[in-house]
């Protein structure tokens, strides 16, 4: 994990004592229910528990000798616990101590990233709310349409955004299970009541069957939620970025970079760092989907690339998601800009009203159409109103004697309309 793009409590949450706490949670797990169930002596899980500690540094010592990192965690636990340390990891194998507290972690490190997406998705509304009235011009393709709200811009986000925290809460539900069936998945050492009541200690669903390892399907569906909110931020912060450029300048970051060169300079740079570590995460999903596919009952080559990606993909999403929290709650709006870019193409985007007008007033759809096409191209290029053009068109002007664009009045009800949308409280989606 880098440190600059990682934030508490997501970076201390991967770290190496942690994952060694998770280890150890685990291992007790399983202790306690073997002492419920007869299967070792009385008053071994408390002597355990009592006597042992972590102490990575000690832990590291070992593993260089040994070159195992499990066995280094469970022999620094043996000499701990004297005695009683020999039932410690009966029955098992190192995936079912390493895949169960991944679990643990995964499971703790979505809480977190639920967490900022929950604040995130109130600001947007909180937004959408604030600029529900505040009508900006809508672009396709990058060019001027229809008038719309900066509010349902925010609202667009926050339906979003929702459906994420769906996505990610189902994802905290597939990955919340454990695994302590010992090598190969059979239950040969270990009973399945040793299982189940662990995993009951540690608020996990015992696998329904697992390899020696639990399946990368869960992980990859992990990374693939984790994937696509990095992507709808960087839906956000793209829109953002579009909307801050010199020629636009309808909205800016709270606090944009400037240059090393030119003073004048203020740049969207948070916008564009969230827009690039979304690159990072849709990478990490394809190495996490090619985890899926291993060996026969197990392989190494997932273990590696889970040491990066998993760790790095949740530091990254929280990061994200505390940043563009900050960055749509601080956002500044400049209504001139807005109102002035709305007026851009003196009155062009209302085209659609105005072909209606023509049908309603008995000209095909195919001629009305092709009319304002027409004189859309010669207003643009003599700078004159859409609507003064068609008055002067020998065919259609007589058409358009009396007023037929009330502009306050369709943007009234543009503002009517966008306030019904924001007043949804729930989703069909």
């Amino acid at each position: 994990m880098l440190e600059r793009y990682s934030l508490s409590p997501m970076r201390e949450l991967w770290s190496l004592e942690t994952q060694y706490q998770h280890w150890l949670q685990v291992e007790l797990a399983v202790l306690s229910a073997l002492e419920e169930l007869g299967e070792v002596p009385a008053g071994t899980f408390v002597t355990v528990k009592q006597a042992v500690h972590i102490d990575v540094a000690h832990i590291g010592c070992v593993e260089n000798e040994i070159k195992h990192d499990l066995l280094a965690f469970i022999r620094c636990l043996e000499e701990q616990a004297g005695k009683a340390g020999r039932f410690i990891h009966r029955g098992l194998t190192s995936s079912d101590i390493k895949d169960t507290a991944l679990s643990l972690q995964i499971r703790d490190a979505l809480t977190l990233v639920l967490n900022a997406a929950e604040q995130l998705k109130d600001v947007l509304l909180e937004q959408a709310r604030q600029y529900q009235d505040l009508v900006i011009v809508g672009r396709t393709h990058g060019m001027h349409a229809e008038p719309t709200t900066l509010g349902l811009k925010f609202f667009l986000w926050y339906a979003e955004i929702m459906r994420d925290i769906s996505r990610l809460e189902r994802a905290k539900g597939i990955i919340s299970v454990g695994k302590l069936s010992g090598p190969v998945g059979t239950y040969s050492q270990i009973s399945p009541d040793v299982e189940r009541l662990a995993c009951e200690r540690l608020e996990l669903q015992p696998a329904k069957v697992a390899s020696q390892i639990l399946q990368r399907d869960r992980h990859a569906e992990v990374i693939a939620a984790i994937a696509i909110t990095g992507t709808t931020l960087e839906k956000i912060a793209l829109e953002i970025r579009h909307l801050s450029r010199s020629e636009v300048a309808e909205i800016e970051e709270p606090a944009p970079e400037g240059s090393s060169s030119m003073p004048h300079k203020r740049n969207p740079i948070t916008s564009e760092r969230i827009c690039g570590l979304a690159r990072i995460l849709r990478g990490n999903l394809q190495s996490a989907l090619e985890n899926v596919a291993l060996w026969h009952e197990r392989d190494m080559s997932h273990s590696s690339v889970e040491r990066i990606v998993i760790p790095d993909s949740f530091s990254l999403i929280h990061y994200m998601l505390v940043k563009t929290t900050n960055l749509i709650a601080g956002l500044v709006v400049h209504r001139e800009n807005i109102e002035k870019n709305t007026g851009l193409t003196k009155g062009a985007i209302y085209s659609q009203i105005l072909l209606i007008e023509l049908i309603e007033r008995g000209v095909s759809r195919s001629a009305a159409y092709e009319a304002i096409k027409t004189a859309s191209q010669t207003a643009s290029r003599d700078n004159r109103s859409l609507l003064s053009v068609l008055k002067e068109d020998p065919k259609l002007g007589k058409l358009f004697g009396e007023s037929v664009l009330d502009e306050e009045a369709l943007l009234n009800e543009l503002r009517i309309t966008s306030r019904r949308i924001i007043a949804q409280e729930k989703f069909d989606e």
